[in-house]
């Protein structure tokens, strides 16, 4: 079985590689997050530009009538959209093409359609051209942004049904081994609210309010103080998807990587070329040559994968594929 991608595995790593001799002089959390944090955001931008389909995401978006801008999800790598389709009869999907929002002016009308043909990136919005009437949706496709790698405050343990030997159902609390101490019960900070995320995948399955905690047990409040906390939704009770071994971490981010090999390797070694250079004062040649290696390999990660990229024939003198016959006499 694979090692899970935990941020305290990924540190340990960054640690085993640095070899420093004063451990004092690089902090878990004052150094060596951020570093990965800022090699996560390098990574994500290679793959952006170079293999999207890891950070692929899409989301449905129900129309108003009239209403031509839409805010781009605030999950979007750089506030870029991939792809936008309309959805129409029998829930089949018809793509609307992208157009520079300086070759729109002729295509802004007061007319409204049921199906939108085009669409420009304006800032944080995106703009539909003609307006819809609202009859239809839209699938928006984007990279998403991964969260910020945080420690994890806990693996769930408990509470186990004896019948099932799986996570009891319907439960107001949560067992978790060695509960983190960056947890609190203060409604106006973000560590009072938990994220739990999927043991193998890094998916965020919910997030939920502390009421109180102790003695290795978390309890969930049921009406939440707040709807939403950086763009999650908050729940007065537990995923229902939760399982034993899921961990739980604080609001502000994710606590296992959701870039698995060789992404989690660059984020090692870009880390362990920063703090070399800014905390010990140490110019490596051979780590900056592997954190290079590393940055080709993530490049190159699409190689052996199925090709989907096409040549567009969008030019009207470019001729269609087909079969030519001569004259015959």
């Amino acid at each position: 079985m694979a090692r899970r991608l935990t941020t305290s595995n990924l540190i340990a790593d960054v640690r085993s590689l640095l070899d420093e001799v004063n451990q004092a002089s690089i902090d878990d959390s004052a150094d060596i997050l951020p570093a990965l944090n800022r090699a996560q955001d390098v990574a994500s931008n290679i793959l952006a530009k170079h293999y999207e389909s890891p950070l692929l995401a899409y989301k449905l978006q129900y129309l108003v009538s009239g209403q031509k801008e839409y805010d781009i999800p605030p999950d979007a790598f750089e506030q870029r959209l991939e792809k936008i389709e309309v959805q129409i009869q029998n829930g089949l999907f018809n793509p609307i093409k992208r157009q520079s929002y300086r070759d729109a002016t002729l295509l802004e009308t007061t007319a409204r359609t049921a199906f939108p043909l085009f669409y420009s990136e304006i800032g944080d919005k995106y703009r539909l051209y003609p307006s819809p009437t609202g009859a239809y949706p839209l699938r928006v496709w984007y990279n998403k942004d991964p969260e910020p790698l945080v420690i994890e405050q806990g693996t769930i343990t408990g509470p186990v049904n004896l019948t099932t030997k799986q996570l009891q159902s319907g439960s107001t609390f949560i067992e978790v081994d060695n509960l983190g101490s960056q947890l609190t019960l203060e409604k106006a900070l973000f560590s009072s609210y938990i994220n739990f995320i999927d043991g193998n995948t890094g998916r965020i399955k919910g997030t939920c309010q502390i009421l109180k905690k102790g003695s290795g047990q978390i309890y969930i409040k049921s009406v939440p103080d707040r709807v939403t906390v950086l763009n999650q939704t908050v729940s007065g009770t537990l995923p229902a998807d939760l399982a034993l071994d899921d961990l739980i971490c604080t609001v502000d981010g994710n606590c296992i990587s959701v870039l698995k090999k060789p992404f989690a390797n660059f984020l090692i070694q870009m880390a362990v070329s920063e703090l070399l250079n800014t905390k010990l004062g140490i110019v490596s040649e051979m780590a900056e040559k592997v954190r290079q290696e590393m940055q080709v390999i993530v490049k190159e990660s699409w190689v052996g994968r199925e090709n989907y990229m096409k040549v567009r024939s969008a030019a009207p003198h470019w001729e269609r594929i087909g079969r030519r016959y001569g004259n015959r006499s």
